[in-house]
């Protein structure tokens, strides 16, 4: 993939995988929704759950129940603290290191608020410099929506295709770039039957696809 110059990454499942920090995010997303609705946890879990039938994200189902995305995503960043369940991703940074070495450049685009971001990345030990450019529902509407990819194009002044874009989920983060042009990684279990140009189990596969001859 010789022709590409910015490698695009989403955080969440990409990154990193903890469960555990997914499980503790949906809980204080379900809790912080019951305040905003002026309902119960329950209740704020089954408006969600139906919603998740025809709706692509969770971000996309808080704005169809009314929520004001980066209000909410704020908040929920002061509850949360990934550096409980995430741990250094020492590996993840010497890969991106080498990547940057190698001159790619580097982007992030998450559907969480910049604020979680931050954390998240924090928590990784992972310097947010490293990035040149970082794309959250804060600027833009989130994936699988293509906002958030043209701007990214956008920000970079590059086409779509000298890039390549790596996620973990295929409806959300893949699709819509794949439909754009640009190239698609698929890191983890979703591998077989996604619809990516590439798959990987570990993102530290992709070296090979980027680094190696």
């Amino acid at each position: 993939m010789t022709k590409q110059k910015l490698i695009v990454f989403d955080i969440d499942g990409t990154l990193y995988r903890s469960d555990d920090y997914e499980r503790d995010l949906h809980k204080e997303i379900v809790e912080l929704l019951a305040e905003k609705l002026g309902c119960s946890p329950d209740e704020a879990k089954a408006k969600l759950r139906a919603l998740r039938k025809d709706v692509a994200s969770i971000s996309w189902c808080l704005i169809k129940l009314g929520i004001n995305l980066k209000e909410f995503y704020g908040e929920l960043a002061k509850r949360v603290n990934p550096s409980n369940y995430i741990g250094e991703a020492k590996d993840v940074k010497i890969l991106l290191r080498k990547l940057k070495e190698a001159g790619f450049r580097l982007a992030v685009h998450t559907n969480s608020g910049k604020a979680l971001a931050l954390k998240v990345l924090g928590a990784l030990g992972i310097d947010p410099s490293m990035f040149d450019i970082m794309v959250t529902s804060d600027d833009a509407e989130p994936k699988p929506s293509r906002d958030g990819y043209l701007k990214i194009l956008e920000l970079a002044g590059t086409t779509a295709d000298e890039v390549v874009y790596v996620g973990d989920r295929y409806d959300i983060d893949l699709k819509t770039a794949k439909e754009l042009g640009i190239k698609t990684v698929m890191v983890g279990k979703g591998t077989a039957s996604s619809d990516a140009d590439f798959r990987v189990e570990s993102i530290l596969e992709i070296e090979d696809l980027f680094l190696k001859d």
